[in-house]
């Protein structure tokens, strides 16, 4: 339709011209692209999703399914008055339907010579703010309300990619000349993406995920970088429901397991990310770090390695009995080779000490123990914090199981651990444990057994 008046105002001018009704020195030549006088021109909008930027390589790469528009808010504004507004209805177009719709492309139209400032917005739903949700009803000849200051409340838990898509906005003065024919606009996501992956032990499942730190609420606009009451104390949980087994290539000892992607709010926090996660071995073990990057760009990629470490660790077990009439009698404990099992006579006595290998690097070791779930049959005697010893005594029942919570931290170097292990506690009959006595072990064809030890990582 443009086009075709193009081609008719030319005519029109031709003609006008044979009939002698116009000069030549007012003629327009046909190759001004759009020129309806000499203050307005006609021009396009062009509008993309920008490519998400890799934090470690900064590379970039496009976007995945669902992951660009699916509705579209487009203003140019001049001294606070909203001179041309789109709100173009995409609902019949496929690709808008499922949020993938890359690039839009304006009809031509006319506007005066100058500079504006072009406010563009995709996905824009009032769950993420209602403030930004009402400017879809802004006309044009209305003023501009002053929309820098517009935050997002937790956007991040609010996409679901059936009814509300990743918001993205964008901000940019631009001058409009005679030779402009079309201005470009790039959107940014107002999130970061976290690409994880785990490396550890083959064979080795990691049940459970998390990555917290980041900020509960996020300005509409970069320049905003930090928005009144931000706490950045929100929590991605990843279900590892599936299969997390670490999985080796090849027959080689280590593994390795990908985390699917996952969105977290854009944090320019100054505040690090904390990072656990949950594994199987020895009937559950917790890995948490610190990551070293202390703020997550929009339109970002993180892409974070995980190391589980296995070396390090030792937990050293003795108990003892102490028949009436007796003095304490020192008994074998008995260790489960796959799990952090500890096998203890009926109504002991035992002793916990914690180690850690490394040498002179290692500093700062601490434990923390606690009882997982209120039971009776055990205490504790003295500290249970602070040092890297446990002392306490179990009920004279057999059978009876205490799941004990170990918090491990130290420093080795400049590196930082925080481990959390559970420890199960069962008490067995007393016949079927050897005494250690005199430097024998009764049962044991005089073999002299030190203190088990459980490695716990190998």
């Amino acid at each position: 339709m443009y086009y075709t008046k193009q081609i008719l105002r030319v005519v029109c001018r031709r003609l006008l011209l044979l009939l002698g009704l116009v000069s030549v020195t007012s003629c327009i030549t046909d190759d001004e692209y759009g020129r309806a006088g000499m203050d307005t021109i006609t021009m396009q909008l062009n509008l993309t999703a920008r490519e998400e930027g890799d934090l470690n390589s900064r590379a970039s790469e496009v976007g995945t399914n669902s992951e660009y528009m699916h509705n579209l808010c487009v203003f140019l504004v001049q001294n606070g008055t909203v001179i041309k507004k789109f709100y173009p209805d995409l609902s019949s177009n496929p690709l808008a339907k499922d949020g993938n719709l890359r690039i839009w492309l304006s009809e031509p139209f006319q506007i005066d010579i100058g500079d504006y400032t072009v406010y563009a917005f995709a996905n824009i739903a009032s769950c993420y703010s209602e403030e930004w949700g009402n400017l879809i009803d802004l006309k044009e000849g209305e003023t501009m309300p002053d929309i820098d200051e517009i935050v997002l409340q937790d956007p991040v838990s609010k996409i679901d990619f059936k009814n509300s898509f990743i918001p993205m906005s964008a901000k940019q003065t631009v001058t409009v000349t005679s030779e402009t024919k079309a201005v470009s606009i790039a959107l940014d996501r107002l999130v970061s993406k976290i690409r994880a992956s785990v490396t550890g032990k083959a064979g080795a499942k990691v049940t459970g995920f998390s990555f917290e730190g980041y900020a509960d609420r996020i300005a509409l606009f970069s320049d905003n970088n930090n928005p009144e009451d931000v706490h950045y104390d929100r929590k991605k949980v990843i279900s590892m429901s599936g299969d997390g087994t670490l999985v080796a290539d090849g027959s080689a000892e280590t593994g390795q397991l990908a985390i699917p992607d996952f969105y977290v709010n854009s944090s320019p926090s100054g505040n690090p990310f904390q990072v656990e996660i949950v594994t199987d071995e020895k009937g559950g073990t917790v890995y948490r770090a610190v990551t070293q990057r202390d703020d997550l760009p929009r339109n970002s990629i993180f892409p974070l390695k995980l190391q589980l470490n296995y070396s390090d660790f030792n937990l050293d077990a003795t108990c003892w009995v102490s028949p009436i009439g007796s003095f304490p009698v020192e008994v074998n404990v008995g260790f489960s080779p796959d799990t952090y099992e500890i096998k203890v006579p009926e109504g002991c006595q035992f002793v916990f000490e914690v180690s850690v290998a490394g040498g002179s690097n290692v500093s700062d070791l601490s434990t923390t123990w606690n009882i997982l779930h209120p039971v009776t049959g055990i205490d504790f005697d003295g500290a249970t914090s602070g040092g890297t010893t446990l002392k306490g005594h179990v009920t004279a029942t057999v059978g009876k199981q205490f799941d004990l919570q170990l918090v491990a931290t130290w420093k080795n170097g400049d590196a930082s651990y925080h481990r959390t292990y559970t420890v199960k506690l069962i008490t067995a009959d007393l016949a079927d444990f050897s005494f250690k006595t005199q430097g024998r072990s009764v049962n044991s064809n005089f073999d002299y057994l030190k203190p088990e030890r459980l490695c716990m990582f190998k």
